[in-house]
């Protein structure tokens, strides 16, 4: 009799368990948003016009639509990270291109400076030169806007030294 009653008690458990259990691919959209909220977690984001990333149509039709490595100069380079604004003189920039669709391009890249200036909430600091690593941006070309993508620990980095 009584391991009738723990059958009975058990069975229905295992069977609304089951039943409750997300299919596959929910399981793999719930995973995919425990990365992406991790990711977040350890990166800033924010956006740029293309315009201001890329220094003529001819340079940005080789990245992101022939998916050619470059290297290629900017005079400037302005964006808001952390509340704090960076104008940046002189810029070169080594850019690695990866198409991801029909839109959008992951850009790698890193970003070298000569002359950079931070003001913010916290400080305001010059800096003779200026490197940027570890850093991407998703550029979407039918919006000519690329987001960033900044480690915590590179931008803090940058921010406070």
């Amino acid at each position: 009799m009584l391991l009738l009653f723990i059958s009975l008690t058990i069975v229905p458990f295992v069977t609304i368990r089951s039943e409750a259990q997300p299919s596959l691919s929910q399981q793999e959209k719930l995973l995919d948003n425990i990365a992406f909220f991790f990711l977040d977690a350890f990166e800033y984001t924010f956006d740029i016009d293309g315009s201001q990333i890329f220094p003529n149509d001819k340079i940005k039709h080789s990245i992101v639509t022939e998916y050619n490595q470059s290297i290629y100069n900017i005079p400037s380079l302005q964006y808001k990270i952390m509340e704090h604004i960076i104008n940046a003189s002189d810029v070169q920039i080594h850019v690695d291109p990866t198409r991801i669709d029909e839109a959008n391009t992951r850009l790698d890249f890193q970003i070298y400076a000569n002359n950079a200036e931070v003001t913010g909430q916290w400080l305001s600091k010059s800096y003779d030169s200026l490197e940027i690593r570890s850093a991407y941006g998703i550029y979407n070309r039918i919006t000519d806007k690329m987001t960033i993508h900044v480690p915590y620990s590179v931008a803090l980095q940058h921010i406070l030294q």
